[in-house]
């Protein structure tokens, strides 16, 4: 008797047992028996991954026609073997935010090669008001960059008032070079009192000009140019690669229109809402930064100014300043001439390093001619009347004049070479009207990829970390490339990062890992 009730108990237990262990199956009653599973129908299964959307090919195309001698000659790049540029411009509306009337044009050029797929949608590249499209474009192609048209045309469009979308002209000659110059040649002992007066005149006759439109040149009436590319074409999205401030305008059209993009790269970026001191001291770091690169690679490579490249730049400098007899132009256009040399280089990188080289040896001994070549250079690449209204359209929260006379003095120990001519380029945009901060992008439905570079004398190197926070915040993922040169634009420059932007552009899809490209 007694081991029947032991194991009657034992039976009981193991059954409470087996019923504390499976409550869920109990539960379901699919796995009651064989049969009730069918009358409860199959397994949910996971919903499919949206479709990548495609980029398409223009409905409506624009009126093209052939400009392949005249803007690779522009850009100084020798024409391509199979590959032909032809230019075009559409009308946009003068002010579709803020509902000043009139119509303006916008410039753009469209790049192919005889591998070029006819049935294959073009990828939109803007480099913004860094310079104009239509001149980096090239630049591009006569690098790595025509891999790209083996898969895909590239249309360049420019920024209002900049390259073909018709270049502005209204500050007078001498406004133009007083502030090329920082106004360094007039007296007084107050740089940014002199400079503010040329600037107030320079601004009255810029806004006059484009009046009704003083309001319509910033970023988000760039991206509404896009977007007025887009409804032209009659396509659903687009593919667009924004480089520096051209990020900038590629990421507001993401927020002002995120159901029109398939595929977003953003190289070299900026933040959106960033204060105009933040970005100038980014600038800084970058030019300090592409400096101190350029210059070990010229002590290793035994160049022209071995073993102090940096002492001789600060020779140079001086001289510019004119600490000594030998000084010929002003310290602005010589930093800003070194920079865009460092920012755009020529030729391959032994080639781009000595050849600064060279026009900085031969500033130090009386012989300005390459020095000449690179201001001159300098100016007609980034410090147009465009560039001026649009780079000042784009310019948030400016600080104050006796804000800018500390950074003159601050940045000028911080940062020897570049901060004082930084810090007193903050005066051209103190009185331009102050713009609204566009829109950080939300809700988007697809991946972005990042680029960015070490070096980056432009916008300097911490853009990328900044935006890949904003791309999350917007619920979307991103993979970085990081080239570790010396350049504005990976994407430009970099053979390394062409494998992964292909392979985005091509199937919607980010690379596994983050790159890093060496220099």
């Amino acid at each position: 008797m007694r081991r029947r009730l032991q194991l009657a108990l034992s039976l009981v237990v193991i059954s409470v047992f087996v019923a504390a262990c499976a409550p869920i199956l109990a539960a379901n009653p699919r796995y009651a028996t064989d049969s009730g599973a069918k009358p409860q129908g199959q397994p949910q299964a996971a919903p499919p991954p949206a479709a990548t959307p495609g980029i398409d090919v223009p409905k409506n195309d624009l009126t093209w026609r052939d400009c392949t001698s005249r803007v690779f000659t522009e850009a100084a790049i020798t024409p391509l073997p199979a590959v032909t540029l032809d230019c075009a411009t559409f009308d946009a509306d003068l002010d579709p935010i803020n509902g000043a009337t009139g119509n303006l044009s916008i410039g753009v050029v469209r790049a192919k090669s005889a591998q070029t797929p006819a049935d294959a949608g073009p990828l939109v590249m803007t480099t913004g008001s860094d310079l104009p499209s239509s001149t980096q474009l090239p630049v591009w192609l006569s690098r790595s960059g025509v891999d790209v048209l083996n898969t895909r045309p590239v249309v360049a469009i420019d920024r209002r008032g900049m390259g073909l979308s018709g270049a502005l002209d209204c500050r007078d000659l001498f406004d133009r070079q007083e502030m090329a110059d920082q106004a360094q040649f007039q007296s007084g002992d107050d740089p940014v009192a002199n400079l503010g007066a040329i600037v107030q005149t320079a601004t009255t006759s810029c806004t006059d000009t484009i009046a009704p439109g003083d309001s319509a040149y910033d970023n988000g009436h760039a991206a509404e140019d896009i977007e007025r590319l887009r409804s032209t074409w009659d396509v659903p999205t687009l593919a667009l690669l924004g480089i520096g401030n051209g990020a900038q305008v590629a990421l507001a059209y993401a927020s002002s229109h995120p159901t029109k993009v398939a595929r977003l790269v953003l190289d070299s970026p900026l933040p959106l809402g960033i204060a105009a001191e933040a970005a100038m001291e980014q600038r800084v770091k970058g030019e300090q930064a592409a400096l101190d690169a350029w210059a070990a690679q010229c002590v290793a490579a035994n160049c022209p100014l071995a073993p102090d490249p940096k002492a001789a730049v600060d020779a140079v400098l001086n001289q510019a300043r004119g600490y000594d007899s030998l000084g010929s132009r002003s310290v602005a256009t010589v930093a800003d001439a070194i920079a865009t040399a460092l920012a755009y280089p020529r030729g391959d990188r032994v080639a781009a390093m000595n050849s600064l080289a060279s026009a900085v040896a031969g500033t130090r001994s009386g012989d300005w001619s390459a020095m000449t070549n690179l201001i001159n250079d300098a100016e007609a690449l980034r410090d147009t009347d465009g560039h001026f209204v649009n780079g000042c359209s784009d310019s948030l929260n400016r600080p104050t004049p006796d804000r800018v006379r500390e950074l003159v003095v601050a940045w000028g120990k911080l940062y020897p070479q570049f901060g004082a001519v930084g810090a007193l380029d903050l005066v051209k945009c103190l009185n331009w009207p102050s713009g609204a901060t566009p829109q950080e992008p939300q809700n988007l439905k697809f991946p972005v990829l990042l680029l960015g570079t070490q070096n980056d004398p432009v916008v300097g190197n911490e853009g990328v970390a900044a935006v890949a926070a904003t791309v999350l915040n917007a619920g979307t993922s991103n993979k970085r490339v990081m080239w570790q040169g010396i350049g504005h634009g990976a994407a430009i420059y970099s053979p390394c990062a062409l494998p992964p932007l292909t392979g985005y552009l091509d199937t919607g899809k980010l690379p596994e890992t983050d790159t890093f490209c060496p220099a």
